[in-house]
Parts: C-alpha cells; sequence; structure tokens
C-alpha cells in the first residue's frame, strides 16, 4: 500500500524524488502517471488488429554490399476493414544478432535514401511537401548507421495517421482507426497514441526476424516525434533506448506555446488554454496561469521507461524545445532512474531545432559505449 503522505507529496508537487524505493514506483506510482497522460493528454492507443502480417515485398544487396534491403508492408485487418504500410529494413551482413534502431520518418521511406529500389511514398507527409529521393539524408546517416552494425527500420508516420498540419482537419478518419468498430474507438482519436501504434507495429516485424537481438531496439524520434518516442517507450517494454531528440521535455505547462492543440486531448484544456492560436506565447503562457498544474508532469511519463535507458538530445537555438526545458526534464526525471541504478543520456549539439547526423552518431556511441550493444 503506497503511503498516504507519499502519494500526496507525489501529487502536490510532480516531484518524482517523492518515490524512495523501486518498488514503491513500479507497484503503483508508474500506472497512476501513465493513466493520467492516456485520458488527459495523449489518449488512449488503438488496440491491436485481429489479424496481423508482414509481407516481404522486396529485398536485395544494399550499400555496396555491406547490407541487406528488405521491404514489408504491414497489414492489418479488424471489423471494418484493413490498413496497410511500408517499413524500409536495413540489416548489416554480420553474423549473430544485430541491434536495432528504429525512426518513424517524416517525408517517405524514399526520402532518406538514394537507393532506386526503395519504393516511393504515395501518402500523406509532413506539411503534405512532396520530397524527392534522397532528399532528406540528411535526417539520419542510414549507410554509416549500418556499416556500424546496426539494422535500421524506418517507416512514414503520415501512413499512420496523417499530420494535417497546420489546417485542423480531422485526420482520424483517415487513419488507422478506420478498420476498428465503434466500440473500440475512444471518443478522440488523436495523432500522438496512434503514431505509437505504428511504432508497436514495426516492433512485431522485428519481432519476427531472426537477424535481430530483441533486447537491444531503440526508438529514435524528433521533434513532435521525440515527444513520441517517449510515448511509445513508455507503451511499449520491447524498446531498450528511447532517444528523443529535440521534442519531449517541455513541461505541460508550456503547451500554450505550442501551435497544434490536435496532437492532445481537449480534457487538457482544464490545465492549459492550447485551444487559443495566433497569441503572442507571453499572453497564453499568463492564461494558463488560471489553471491548476496537472497532477502528473511531462518528466513524470518519461521516467515510466526506467530501468530502460532514455537519451535526450538538444539543440542550442532551438526555440520551440529549448534545451533549458530539457535541463529540467532530465532534473526532474532522474531521480526515477536513480532509483533502478540508472542515468539519463544527454547530448547538446549547435544549431536549430533539427535531427543531423551528429546526433546520431551521439545515439550510436551511446549504444556501443554506454548500454554495451
Amino acid at each position: 500500500m503506497i503511503r498516504t503522505a507519499l502519494l500526496a507529496s507525489f501529487i502536490a508537487t510532480g516531484a518524482l524524488a517523492s518515490a524512495t524505493t523501486t518498488e514503491e514506483w513500479t507497484r503503483d506510482l508508474r500506472s497512476r502517471v501513465i493513466a493520467f497522460f492516456d485520458e488527459n493528454v495523449y489518449g488512449q492507443l488503438p488496440p491491436k488488429p485481429e489479424n496481423l502480417s508482414f509481407d516481404l515485398v522486396e529485398r536485395g544487396v544494399a550499400f555496396g554490399g555491406v547490407a541487406e534491403r528488405r521491404q514489408y508492408v504491414v497489414r492489418s485487418k479488424d471489423a471494418c476493414g484493413s490498413h496497410a504500410f511500408d517499413v524500409l529494413v536495413y540489416l548489416p551482413k554480420l553474423t549473430g544478432h544485430v541491434p536495432t534502431f528504429v525512426y518513424p520518418n517524416f517525408s517517405g521511406n524514399h526520402s532518406l535514401v538514394s537507393d532506386t529500389s526503395v519504393r516511393i511514398f504515395d501518402g500523406y507527409p509532413y506539411g503534405n511537401r512532396i520530397r524527392g529521393r534522397g532528399e532528406r539524408q540528411d535526417r539520419a546517416p542510414v549507410e554509416e548507421i549500418v556499416r556500424r552494425g546496426f539494422a535500421f527500420a524506418t517507416f512514414c508516420y503520415g501512413a499512420i495517421y496523417p499530420d494535417y498540419t497546420p489546417s485542423k482537419r480531422d485526420a482520424a478518419p483517415d487513419s488507422v482507426w478506420r478498420i476498428f468498430p465503434e466500440q473500440a474507438r475512444p471518443k478522440e482519436m488523436l495523432a500522438h497514441p496512434t503514431w505509437t501504434w505504428g511504432s508497436m507495429r514495426v516492433r512485431d516485424l522485428l519481432e519476427k526476424l531472426p537477424e535481430i537481438a530483441q533486447a537491444k531496439v531503440a526508438i529514435v524520434g524528433q521533434s513532435r516525434m521525440g515527444k513520441n518516442s517517449i510515448e511509445t517507450g513508455v507503451h511499449d517494454t520491447r524498446f531498450a533506448l528511447v532517444c528523443a531528440n529535440c521534442g519531449g521535455t517541455k513541461s505541460l505547462k508550456f503547451l500554450p506555446n505550442l501551435r497544434y492543440p490536435y496532437w492532445f486531448s481537449e480534457k487538457l484544456k482544464k490545465y492549459a488554454a492550447c485551444d487559443k492560436l495566433g497569441q503572442p506565447v507571453e499572453d497564453l503562457v499568463a492564461q494558463a496561469a488560471k489553471f491548476p498544474d496537472p497532477p502528473f508532469d511531462q518528466s513524470a511519463f518519461a521516467a515510466c521507461i526506467a530501468p530502460r535507458a532514455l537519451v535526450v538530445s538538444a539543440a542550442t537555438e532551438d526555440k520551440s524545445s529549448p534545451p533549458e526545458a530539457s535541463r529540467m526534464f532530465i532534473k526532474e526525471a532522474e531521480p526515477v532512474f536513480r532509483l533502478f541504478g540508472k542515468s539519463i543520456g544527454w547530448h547538446l549539439k549547435k544549431g536549430p531545432h533539427s535531427i543531423t547526423h551528429e546526433d546520431w552518431r551521439f545515439f550510436m556511441d551511446y549504444a556501443r559505449n554506454t548500454l554495451k550493444w
């Protein structure tokens, strides 16, 4: 039984230092934090479909023979129909089981590599901007990742739940939610839990591949997908490492800064005036101050990843996810990690809001040197 004073202190202050043992955290507090975020912030995850299959539609040699390319179609069927999305996997040609990075991309699998065999994404990419083949190679050094002995799996997040930015158009009817019966759908079918569902289906695929070291699979996300990488890591413990890049570390009380309120449950309006658009940040923050603080903050949610690994990467010129917020986030979340004898990895690069090859090298170095992958 959790001590009443301990729980009251935790709720009143949001201080994760209130938990004094791993048992206290794991037995009760962790589930309370997750329930709050599922019910009031991000929304409920779609269920696992009744039927799930992974069709290998293409395979070949890549990067001068150092890797094998595989392209899968993940097919989900349920009471109201079917849904499919492409997953691109590169496997290093090594003996034994290899660690893996999963990366939900913004512009289609083809945009990350110049490999002409990769299928062109024909869905709704970020900002509805169609990118050319290899145009976003700056986002991930895929060949370098594979040459260093990691597998790489990627899919476009817009194939799971279209990101109709900056429009307020409801994307739920065009998302995977459409295959589930009415009774399985929550009132608010929101983006973040649906994107998490997509990463979980990719993790299901990786479980079918004998080349993968199942205890060494990481999820990497940038910006809104950095936030989503944390949600994915919280809900799917099969991810041993979560890499949140330039996103996911902002306190809930700062949410009025965000421009896209449909990412979050309508219930969050109890805590922040995030439905107000086109106003100065100072005005929105002042309005939010009139509402009570939520019982748990984003740092508490991220602490639910422990005792698995979490890495936070920030940029010096990032105004949407400033490094000061990330440092505070780490300070608030680390007490739980320390209960398990762990710490949170930290990386700060020069430059604006972005994910770069420098970030990926830090993720790979952390996996190799700190986690001994």
